[in-house]
């Protein structure tokens, strides 16, 4: 999903679900890009929200997950203002350190 500034059709972000390889295993992950000049501006949480909704409410997975650089502090915010924890971080192949957030399904109905 991506989204259009209202004013001038300019392209600021995308957001969706993807399998991913998060620490060897194939999970869902809710991604989330937000140009750089748009930051801190609630975009990213606005369209993960809505991602987040539509994968739970259309897919049979009972949780999904989020993962970014560990010093990714605005990334692992918006993981958070989810109602994302933090489960574990871990070391890339690259050498890259990991945070990996996610959401249980049950505890995505109990914040709806």
């Amino acid at each position: 999903m991506g989204r259009l500034l209202k004013d001038t059709d300019e392209m600021i972000d995308d957001c969706g679900v993807s399998m991913q390889p998060i620490n060897g295993n194939w999970v869902p992950e809710i991604g989330y890009h937000i140009r750089r000049d748009m930051h801190r501006k609630g975009y990213a949480k606005e369209a993960a929200e809505a991602v987040k909704k539509h994968f739970f409410s259309n897919f049979p997975f009972d949780e999904v997950f989020s993962y970014m650089e560990a010093s990714n502090a605005p990334s692992y915010k918006t993981a958070e203002a989810l109602g994302m924890t933090l489960r574990f971080t871990y070391e890339a192949k690259d050498e890259q350190r990991l945070r990996v957030y996610s959401i249980t399904r049950t505890d995505w109905e109990e914040r709806e």
